[in-house]
């Protein structure tokens, strides 16, 4: 039985910018399944099970890991409450 994987975003510190695919690497190793690199924002999104966002946080490079939240906004014609 495999455990289930929750989508992340992971911000890199200022300092790490300019290596923001080295810090991919390390994630990858630490156990990210990485999506996106955008080094513009300095923001890697993937996928990993919970119990390794910890491991992620240590990572040398990152600044944060939280959990990505989906938003849904109604179509524009839909009903206000």
């Amino acid at each position: 039985m495999s455990k289930a994987k929750s989508p992340v975003v992971v911000t890199v510190t200022d300092a790490a910018l300019n290596d923001i695919h080295a810090v991919a690497d390390r994630l990858a190793a630490a156990g990210l399944a990485v999506d996106r690199v955008l080094p513009v924002t300095g923001v890697i999104t993937g996928t990993c099970p919970a119990g390794k966002k910890a491991a992620l946080g240590a990572v040398d490079g990152v600044h944060a890991v939280e959990d990505d939240a989906q938003v849904q906004l109604p179509p524009p014609d839909a009903e206000s409450h």
